[in-house]
């Protein structure tokens, strides 16, 4: 059984993506290390995602399209900000791989699932 490094489930040997979370999983060979501490050149704000799976899933994208980044802790906790909202992480690129990153960016957000309040409306109709 491999071990999905983002949420933890339990997926067959043969799989290579999770189906809890969708990360992407390690071959049983590769350990699964802490990121390296990354020096950017001109670091700027990618993105601020508020899901932590949601993270990790695009930090692998990232890693998958060799564009070097950094975030703001260490992925141990979440913080609240002003309001009350939560997020998970604040992604950092170089300057010049900004453009790269925004269009790997923007396609991830196309995958993104939307829950939207008609979501939940049909739920509460269904029981």
């Amino acid at each position: 059984m491999k071990i999905c490094h983002v949420c933890s489930h339990e997926c067959e040997d043969s799989a290579e993506m999770c189906p809890v979370c969708g990360a992407l999983l390690q071959q049983q060979d590769e350990p699964v290390l802490p990121q390296e501490e990354t020096i950017l050149q001109n670091p700027v704000l990618l993105a601020t995602i508020e899901d932590i799976v949601s993270a990790e899933i695009f930090k692998d994208v990232l890693r998958e399209n060799d564009v070097p980044f950094s975030c703001d802790n260490d992925g141990s906790a979440m913080k609240v900000t002003f309001g009350g909202s939560f997020i998970a992480e604040d992604l950092f690129v170089s300057e010049c791989d900004f453009e790269k990153a925004s269009e790997l960016y923007e396609e991830f957000l196309k995958t993104e699932p939307v829950f939207d309040e008609t979501f939940f409306e049909d739920e509460e109709t269904d029981s």
